[in-house]
């Protein structure tokens, strides 16, 4: 373990920690939620503008978690994802030298044996690895090569991550909403996952698979792999986001928005295996003529230029879990439909709201948004008038102020992938509307569920039959327990009430440590003043934990 790399990161958690203590529990209860609220902004990006001269010191997971924190605009303030954003592109190369050793060792001959021609600079250095152009057996090709002694610094990485994440799991409002231990451990898995290249090209192969039978998405052929070093077919074409190179290629931007769309719908809710790192410079646009796209049976839009979507680097890739298929489903048909109760059912299920959380507030609140903004686009979304976002969070401010949400597990990286493809629908067409574009994948996804349901139809007559059928019995046995005294009447506090109770418990629990803080305090001072210094240090030292424990509570 590089004991001074895991020193400086957990110095810098440790700060982080000590700093939010202070701030959110200390100062808070002080000087009050204003205060504190005031000047979070500043403190989170001054946070952030540390952690990033942190990851571009020392690399490898640092990195690549800020690039996670940046891609998560949906929880994480602009200003923050601003400072963040150019962390992939900030990585320093690595020395060609080490670089072309590192091949030869793992291809087993020297790197002049192995390629006709190769780039003796990188097109490009990420923070696990680097990639370069070059010509084998008369064919072009790209070689990535893994930076030497990564696994060990993953490792220590990793480790110093792990800590960092324990302390965390002691302030009750983070660690209540989110199993932190298993989104580090989701987030460890691909980390490694993403370690091994002969793992990468065996995601390519089943991502090609999966959309064998739609020419207009292509996924490069491996041709050599070890776990460090991949050989695959250079399909470099257009970058999705270069807009002005797809502006002379004649391919309409509009179209490429609802094919990466629909595509990664696809991914979600029919395959269950997505590509979870959809930035710009993994995806391509490939323009077609009219010829190609004829026989490759690619379609032919009304206007703008036949294309294909060009995917590459399957190192990070996600697996939705079985017991959410269903609901996920569930919940973009819902969503087509404006069906609030449907949808908040499906995410309860999904286990995306604390235990405690009243549901019929939260279906309220859903049924409000579809209410005010279904049918909006990004851009509309974006630019609400800001009177009527406050008259909304004025309307749902014990939602807001009791945040009854948490971070489903294994939704890391799903919900990365749907953030960033978000962002980068937006930008390719300024009006797309993700509410009208799902419909027709809703409808079909429906269409499907009631083809397969329909085998169950006379199971489900049936039973509602049997049920027909004993219905004057049950009803002879209620109304012969009502008349002799026999019902029995259950009550249960709504969601909403427990929480008013727990509030009113934890303020008395408050108020309690706060008596013996002031009582251990003062009789500690009192033996300082009158020379019995031992004791009333011992008893100080009993008043901060006293302090510490409140703090807590």
């Amino acid at each position: 373990m590089d004991h001074a790399r895991a020193r400086r990161a957990l110095v810098f958690g440790a700060r982080m920690f000590v700093g939010l203590l202070w701030w959110e529990l200390v100062v808070a209860r002080v000087r009050g939620d204003e205060v504190v609220t005031r000047g979070r902004m500043r403190r989170m990006v001054t946070l952030a503008q540390r952690f990033r001269g942190l990851a571009l010191d020392l690399g490898g997971v640092w990195i690549k978690l800020g690039q996670f924190i940046s891609s998560r605009v949906d929880v994480v303030p602009k200003p923050v994802v601003d400072v963040l954003a150019d962390l992939q592109d900030a990585v320093p190369a690595e020395a060609n030298t080490t670089m072309m050793a590192r091949i030869a060792e793992e291809l087993g001959k020297p790197v002049n044996h192995l390629f006709e021609e190769i780039e003796p600079e990188p097109i490009a250095a990420a923070s696990f690895g680097q990639a370069y152009r070059a010509v084998m057996m008369g064919e072009r090709v790209i070689i990535k090569v893994q930076r030497p002694d990564l696994d060990a610094l993953v490792e220590t990485d990793l480790n110093s991550l792990k800590r960092i994440i324990g302390w965390f799991k002691a302030y009750k409002p983070l660690s209540a909403r989110a199993d932190l231990d298993a989104l580090v451990a989701e987030f460890a898995e691909g980390v490694r996952n993403e370690l091994d290249y002969v793992a990468e090209g065996h995601n390519a192969v089943r991502f090609a698979q999966n959309f064998a039978r739609d020419p207009q998405v292509r996924v490069p052929r491996i041709l050599q792999s070890t776990r460090r070093v991949l050989i695959l077919e250079n399909v470099e074409e257009i970058k999705i986001t270069d807009y002005d190179g797809l502006a002379a290629a004649g391919v309409n931007r509009v179209d490429v928005a609802r094919k990466l769309f629909d595509t990664y719908l696809q991914q979600f809710f029919v395959h269950g295996f997505f590509h979870a790192d959809p930035h710009p410079g993994n995806l391509f646009v490939q323009p077609l003529d009219l010829d190609t796209a004829r026989a490759t049976k690619v379609p032919i839009p009304a206007t703008g230029r036949p294309f294909r979507l060009v995917f590459i680097d399957f190192g990070m890739v996600g697996a939705v879990p079985e017991d959410y298929e269903h609901e996920l489903r569930e919940a973009i048909i819902a969503m087509s439909l404006k069906d609030a109760r449907r949808v908040t059912g499906a995410m309860q299920r999904m286990r995306m709201f604390l235990p405690a959380a009243d549901m019929f507030r939260v279906e309220q609140a859903v049924t409000a948004v579809f209410d005010r903004f279904w049918g909006l686009t990004t851009t509309d979304l974006t630019n609400v008038d800001f009177k009527e976002m406050r008259g909304f969070a004025d309307e749902f401010s014990d939602l807001l102020r009791d945040l009854p949400f948490q971070m489903p597990q294994n939704m890391l990286y799903l919900g990365r992938a749907a953030n960033i493809l978000s962002g980068m629908s937006t930008g390719l067409d300024a009006g797309f509307n993700p509410w009208r574009a799902v419909q027709p994948f809703a409808q079909g996804l429906a269409g499907d569920a009631a083809r397969k349901n329909s085998r169950g139809l006379l199971a489900e007559v049936l039973q509602l039959g049997r049920k027909t059928v004993q219905l004057p019995n049950q009803a002879d046995q209620f109304l012969g327990r009502a008349l002799s005294g026999q019902l029995e009447l259950r009550a249960q506090l709504s969601a909403n009430s427990t929480n008013e109770l727990r509030r009113i418990e934890r303020s008395v629990n408050q108020l309690r440590w706060a008596l013996v803080l002031m009582t251990v305090a003062g009789c500690g001072t009192l033996l300082l003043i009158n020379g019995l210094v031992l004791f009333g240090a011992l008893l100080l030292g009993v008043a901060g934990l006293v302090l510490v424990k409140l703090m807590l509570t």
